[in-house]
């Protein structure tokens, strides 16, 4: 077995470890909580090893999974259509980061709220996703960060690997307490749309439990998860340690020229995920793997060079950074960011009475993938169930007044809507039948 080939198969393990695993603890409170999801493989490994871009189109593609989506939470998937982030900074006395570290991570987190609705960022991948409730809008806001001095616990794991030991090693449950801590000290809201990143500083490893062997330093760089808070709903966290001390994790260029562009990268593949997986049960292909998972430590085209001669892929809000890519089911590839053909989630609506003289309004409907444009088409339908319906010749307005042709029929308006990528249509209602003889 070829030492890439090993790597894919301790990873692919590692994966089926931790959601079993996770699935079977219970967060800091309430039922069993979210398996782990997302995992960061260090780099030259996979979590399957399929690069989307040589897989056959469609084989690799990310699927809602079928409701129920677990036996301990018998409910519909779904996914965080909109999302409010968090950062606590685990730094007790005695530990550091690199000056402006989370300044930098706080910038980021600020950035992608201020570019909310962009489709020229890697988030706006996410919005191709939906579930019952309708389409993930690239919406976000930074709710604010803490840095936390609370001495660290004792340690619940050995993160030993290959000559490298971290002096403290936390668990999972030993984060999801923090977390749970934090939450409440801070009174931050926890819920569906909330997602906590919890950030250590250099020489603290982690792992997945007290048991496994699978930690930061021979096996991951970071992962998301959740757990039932105090509150009895969701908190839905990342662990994300410092990559730019982990061997492995800290593949990617450094625009800003600090160890803040490694967590960084893993902010936004955790992100990504939480989004469109946030209890690990949502948007995932057949191997299991998430929308970041497929295209992990792939950046795609840089688009220029920062101040310091390193590349970037990313400009978000105005600042230079390199984001791995994220999988889109829209061309089965994975892509730095994402404009889909418009689709229409709730349909053209009339106004109006439907009598010879009248003034009929239609609405547009509501659209995802930002159209840019919007034409109209009256139609007048030829029988009862409103359908044989054919075009009004230069009825191609927001409005119409309807006219002595139209007495025995139905009308109804079709609205094209139009960006970059292409239009779609969609059709309103039809009216009451027009009376006769008026």
């Amino acid at each position: 077995m070829s030492g890439i080939a090993a790597r894919s198969t301790a990873v692919a393990g590692l994966a089926a470890l931790l959601l079993g695993a996770a699935a079977s603890s219970g967060g800091a409170a309430g039922p069993p909580g979210a398996r782990i999801g997302g995992v960061i493989p260090h780099a030259g490994g996979r979590i399957h090893g399929l690069p989307a871009a040589t897989a056959a189109a469609g084989a690799n593609d990310v699927h809602l999974q079928e409701s129920p989506c677990s036996l301990s939470r018998p409910l519909p998937c779904w996914v965080m259509r909109t999302n409010t982030t968090y950062a606590i900074y685990w730094v007790p006395s005695g530990y550091s980061v690199e000056a402006g570290y989370e300044s930098a991570i706080d910038r980021y987190l600020g950035d992608v709220a201020a570019a909310s609705g962009s489709q020229k960022n890697v988030y706006s991948v996410a919005t191709q996703y939906y579930d019952a409730t309708g389409f993930i809008s690239y919406r976000s806001t930074f709710g604010g960060s803490t840095i936390d001095t609370d001495p660290y616990p004792a340690s619940g794991c050995d993160d030993s690997s290959e000559g490298v030991h971290d002096p403290v090693c936390l668990t999972d449950q030993q984060l999801q307490t923090e977390m749970q801590k934090v939450i409440t000290s801070k009174g931050w809201q926890n819920g569906r749309n909330a997602l906590f990143f919890i950030l250590t500083p250099k020489n603290v490893g982690s792992c997945s439990n007290g048991f496994s062997g699978q930690c930061t330093t021979n096996s991951f760089c970071a992962y998301h998860s959740g757990f039932s808070g105090a509150n009895g709903k969701p908190v839905l966290y990342a662990n994300v340690p410092y990559a730019a001390a982990i061997d492995g994790c800290a593949l990617g260029p450094s625009p800003n020229g600090d160890d803040a562009d490694a967590t960084i990268n893993a902010i936004s593949h955790e992100q990504n995920e939480a989004i469109t997986d946030p209890w690990a049960d949502a948007w995932r292909n057949v191997e299991g793997d998430e929308i970041a998972d497929m295209c992990v430590w792939q950046f795609g085209t840089p688009l220029g060079n920062a101040a310091n001669g390193q590349p970037y892929n990313q400009l978000i809000n105005g600042h230079p950074y390199a984001l791995q890519e994220n999988y889109s089911n829209d061309g089965h590839r994975c892509r730095q960011h994402y404009v889909g053909r418009p689709t229409n989630t709730t349909r053209p609506a009339l106004e109006g009475a439907a009598r010879r003289g009248e003034l009929l309004s239609a609405s547009r409907g509501s659209w995802t993938q930002i159209p840019t444009a919007y034409a109209y088409q009256w139609l007048r339908c030829g029988n009862a169930s409103g359908s044989s319906c054919v075009r009004i010749k230069h009825a191609t307005h927001p409005t119409y007044r309807l006219t002595k042709h139209d007495a025995r029929h139905r009308l109804r308006v079709r609205v094209t809507a139009r960006n970059a990528a292409g239009s779609k249509t969609a059709t309103s209602h039809a009216t009451a039948r027009v009376p006769a003889g008026q």
